[in-house]
Formats: C-alpha cells, structure tokens, sequence
C-alpha cells in the first residue's frame, strides 16, 4: 500500500494532485488509521503499468552505473546498493519515509544521493534503490537495520 507522500515522489507529482485524482474518483483508494493508501493493484491500473516501467528504468539505471558509474554523484567514491526487505506494506512506508526524511535533512555527507522505491506486491517485497557517497550510503544502510527490528 502507498501513502499518498510515496505516490507523488514514484510519480514525480504534487501530493495536492494525487489527492484531486482521490477525490475525482480517478484513483481508487482507502483510508488506514486517517491516511490515503493506494494499492499496488489500483496504482497499476491508474498508470497502465506505469509503475513497472519506473521499476524497469531504475534497474537500467543500475545497469548503467555498473557499467560506467554516474556523473550525477559527486565525490571521488559512488555507491549503489539495491536493498530488497521482506517487510509488509506498512514496514516498508516507514522505511520510506524514514529514507526520504535523510535525504530532504540539511546532510553535507548527502552529496547528491538519490533514492528510489518501489513495493512489488506479487514478491511481497519492498525494493530500495540508493546512490550516493559512502558515509551518507551507510546512514541509509543503518536506518534500515534498524528499522528492520523494530
């Protein structure tokens, strides 16, 4: 399930937007403990597998910094690190969110790290796609350890 925040950064779209798409009756969705959630089904269906596509691009994206690494890091060391957790939905959000709110933090370890997520419902799974400096990689790393036994 996503929450309305996830959505609108997987989609590149205000939440504002999302939440007209709710109200209009374009997007199906549910209310869990007073939050918008929308499924991986529902997402699917809105998108026309747009979210597959996403999920495909980003491991291209992965190709390719194996490949020749990215420009778009900086500093003299680049790490990539594809991060699978057999979590359900709600775990997987928190991790979400936790991730989102270090990269939004005023870090200068964060560099120009980037993030990507996606829950593979038929997997039951979340994926966590990072790129960034090592120091900052690692605050990432440890966030979801220790998200992970709670």
């Amino acid at each position: 399930m996503y929450k309305i925040d996830d959505l609108a950064e997987l989609l590149d779209m205000h939440t504002r937007t999302i939440r007209r798409y709710i109200h209009e009756g374009k997007l199906n969705a549910m209310k869990v403990g007073g939050e918008w959630r929308v499924s991986e089904e529902e997402l699917n269906r809105f998108m026309g597998k747009k979210v597959q596509q996403l999920h495909e691009e980003s491991l291209q994206h992965v190709d390719e910094y194996l490949g020749k690494g990215t420009s778009e890091i900086d500093g003299i060391y680049q790490v990539c690190s594809i991060i699978d957790c057999y979590v359900d939905g709600a775990k997987a959000a928190l991790i979400s969110q936790e991730l989102i709110q270090l990269l939004n933090a005023d870090d200068p370890e964060r560099g120009k790290a980037k993030f990507q997520y996606f829950y593979l419902q038929e997997e039951k799974k979340s994926r966590f796609i990072v790129w960034g400096k090592p120091g900052f990689m690692g605050k990432l790393l440890l966030t979801i350890e220790t998200l992970s036994k709670l």
